[in-house]
């Protein structure tokens, strides 16, 4: 029988090649798209919002974030700080809930 050689792998591109042995410009450009967005998808600027509504602590986060939809741009995530709220005759009448919400940074011009 004859010995079977192996293969070796190459040293770059973690192993994934086209036929003649080099990178596959598809995937060179999937890792640069990847890396790039790593890089710009990871810094966020952090505010705090207060919103308010009769109806619920839901329509309160609600209203705060189409609030700040309307100024903000990349709003991606919201934490919920605090929530309290106005009594009346023994109900709730009102009620207010404050966020922490963050968005991406624009890449510098």
């Amino acid at each position: 029988m004859k010995a079977v050689k192996e293969a070796k792998r190459p040293v770059s591109g973690r192993g994934r090649t086209g036929r003649d042995g080099a990178i596959d410009l598809a995937l060179k450009m999937e890792d640069s798209a990847v890396e790039a967005a790593a890089i710009d998808e990871h810094i966020y600027r952090v505010i705090e919002i207060v919103g308010s509504s009769p109806r619920s602590i839901e329509g309160a986060i609600e209203a705060a974030l189409a609030r700040a939809d309307l100024t903000l741009r990349n709003l991606r995530w919201f934490e919920v700080l605090r929530t309290s709220g106005h009594i009346d005759a023994g109900k709730p009448r009102h009620y207010q809930v404050t966020l922490k919400v963050g968005f991406t940074m624009e890449a510098p011009m």
